[in-house]
């Protein structure tokens, strides 16, 4: 017997707004005549489900949002996706359409590109591993200039876009297979299309007033590493700036999920990422000095595993003339948070 959810129920409401489900969610669909494969994928969340836009055929996500729990989210996806969509360091992921569900006033449905996490497939080389750092650190430091923390900077916030990756698509919910499922997935390099990275899920975000510097009692973020921050060190009613833990959050993970501690080729991020993780959030930098960093001008064709494979690779792009890192996306750009406000991004007064 198929279990009715929130997406067998807006199926057709979704059909009429454009978008085909897949057929296990369509009405009269019977699971004994269906592929086991299929059946069994479903998302790990049950807020998330993918679709396809009848217009022109593309893969897309699809997002409930209660406003009753996240009263912020739709407006600032609203805010990145429409009026500072043009602007290239802005990496939020662009919002295709806002929907309502007629069936339960409480509910918006995001509709967004399909996306894939951004390390879900190996780095080839350490420029690969910079370049998608290079691009969320810009992101961040867009989202701080205008008055945004994120507040769940976790690696399954951290997207890319896997258009060119996988010429031929993937599955959206095993995403090692191919669109049929009956294979596996062909990709190719980041270094041969260099894809763009994107931040998603605003539901923990925060817009603050420029009048006076951001505070919050205690911390709304329901991150897995959150007691590492020092900033919950001390009594519960502590106040804290939350910009800093957006820095820290990331420094963490360049620190516990790509060891850089450990990992010799990529040493020459420890002092930037002891300075993200540093115990007085006055300390630490803000986004535009993390992103001024000049990380870049470390070797970038280095591979992250000394292997023949990766050897045959790099023999290959330096005969085909590929650069290691795209070169005109790390010329300088001017930092967008002013020096002269580093206490708004560092301090509580």
């Amino acid at each position: 017997m198929v279990r009715i959810t929130f997406w067998h129920r807006h199926q057709r409401i979704l059909e009429k707004s454009g978008y085909l489900l897949r057929e296990k969610y369509r009405r009269g669909y019977d699971p004994a005549n269906g592929d086991l494969d299929e059946d069994k994928a479903t998302h790990p969340k049950a807020a998330i489900m993918d679709a396809v836009r009848i217009s022109d055929g593309s893969q897309v996500i699809l997002k409930t949002v209660s406003f009753r729990d996240h009263p912020d989210e739709v407006n600032l996806c609203i805010l990145f996706s429409e009026k500072l969509a043009r602007d290239p360091r802005n990496h939020c992921v662009q919002i295709l359409e806002v929907l309502r569900s007629p069936l339960d006033a409480d509910i918006h449905i995001i509709v967004m590109p399909q996306l894939r996490r951004f390390d879900d497939l190996p780095f080839d080389t350490v420029g690969e591993l910079v370049d998608a750092f290079r691009q969320i650190f810009e992101g961040v430091e867009f989202m701080h200039k205008h008055r945004v923390a994120h507040g769940d900077l976790t690696l399954n916030n951290l997207m890319l876009d896997a258009s060119n990756l996988f010429p031929f698509g993937f599955h959206p919910v095993y995403t090692n297979r191919d669109l049929t499922f009956h294979q596996y997935a062909k990709y190719i390099t980041r270094t041969e299309c260099w894809p763009r990275y994107y931040i998603i899920d605003l539901g923990m975000s925060r817009r603050y007033s420029k009048r006076k510097a951001p505070c919050e009692k205690s911390t709304p973020f329901s991150l897995p590493f959150v007691h590492l921050l020092p900033e919950r060190k001390g009594t519960v009613s502590r106040l804290f700036n939350p910009f800093p833990v957006d820095v820290f959050h990331l420094g963490h993970i360049l620190r516990k999920e790509f060891h850089v501690y450990e990992h010799r080729p990529l040493a020459f991020l420890c002092p930037l990422v002891d300075s993200m993780l540093s115990d007085d959030a006055a300390l630490r930098p803000t986004m535009s000095e993390v992103v001024q960093t000049p990380s870049h001008l470390r070797l970038p064709g280095s591979p992250e595993m000394d292997t023949l494979g990766h050897r045959i690779r790099q023999k290959l792009r330096a005969f085909k003339h590929i650069p290691p890192i795209p070169y005109s996306e790390f010329a300088p750009k001017p930092p967008l948070i002013d020096a002269q406000l580093r206490s708004f991004y560092t301090s509580l007064y």
